[in-house]
C-alpha cells in the first residue's frame, strides 16, 4: 500500500507545483500523473493492484448537491461528508467504463484497505462506510492497461507570470503631445 503526494510546498506559492493546485499549470499536474499510471500499469505487481486517484477538496466550483450527513464521532462538528469529490478506480479488476452509482467518500478508501486486511474499523465513519471494492469485478482480470504520453510543460513562477508588457504599434489616440512619442510604454524583463 502506497501514498503519493505530489511535492507541495512553496510550489504551490511559486506557481511550478506538479499538481492540480492553483497558480500551478495543471498540464504538469496530469503529466506527473500519467508518470505514476505508467509506472504503476507497468509494474510487476501490476496483475494485483488497486489504484485510486482521488482529490482532496472539490476545486472551489459550484455543486448543486448539498453535502450529506455522516455517522462521525462529532457529528455536531464534523457530521458532513463535504462537497463531492471525482475519483478514478485502475486495475485489472476495474470494470471499464463504468460510473458506481453509490455514495462513497475518502473513508471508502480506508474501508476497501481495512476488508482486504481484516482490520477493525478506526471510526464510526469508515465503519459506515461503503466498500470501494464494490466497484471492482474479482472475475476475469483484464491486465490490459492503455498508455498515454503526457509531456510536462515549462511554465514560469507566478511572480513572472504577466509581467511581460505588451509591445503593440502606437495609434495617435496613444501619443501625448505631438511628437512625445507614446504615452505608455511596455515593461517587461529582458530575454523572457
Amino acid at each position: 500500500m502506497s501514498y503519493v503526494e505530489p511535492p507541495l510546498f512553496l510550489e504551490a506559492v511559486d506557481g511550478l507545483s506538479k499538481d492540480d493546485h492553483p497558480h500551478g499549470d495543471i498540464r504538469n499536474g496530469e503529466a506527473t500523473m500519467n508518470g505514476i499510471y505508467r509506472a504503476v500499469t507497468r509494474s510487476p505487481a501490476w496483475p494485483r493492484t488497486v489504484l485510486v486517484i482521488t482529490f482532496d477538496e472539490w476545486g472551489g466550483f459550484f455543486d448543486h448537491v448539498p453535502p450529506a450527513v455522516a455517522p462521525d464521532a462529532n457529528p455536531a462538528v464534523t457530521g458532513l461528508r463535504g462537497f463531492r469529490v471525482p475519483a478514478l478506480v485502475v486495475s485489472p479488476y476495474a470494470q471499464r467504463s463504468a460510473v458506481a452509482k453509490g455514495t462513497y467518500d475518502h473513508t471508502s478508501i480506508l474501508k476497501m484497505i481495512e476488508w482486504r486486511f481484516g482490520l477493525a474499523p478506526l471510526t464510526p465513519r469508515d465503519a459506515a462506510a461503503r466498500n470501494l471494492a464494490e466497484v471492482l469485478d474479482f472475475g476475469a482480470p483484464n491486465l490490459n492497461a492503455p498508455q498515454w504520453t503526457v509531456n510536462p510543460v515549462f511554465a514560469l513562477p507566478c511572480f513572472l507570470q504577466g509581467t511581460q508588457g505588451l509591445r503593440a504599434t502606437s495609434t495617435p489616440s496613444d501619443r501625448g503631445p505631438a511628437g512625445a512619442g507614446p504615452a505608455r510604454e511596455g515593461r517587461g524583463l529582458a530575454g523572457l
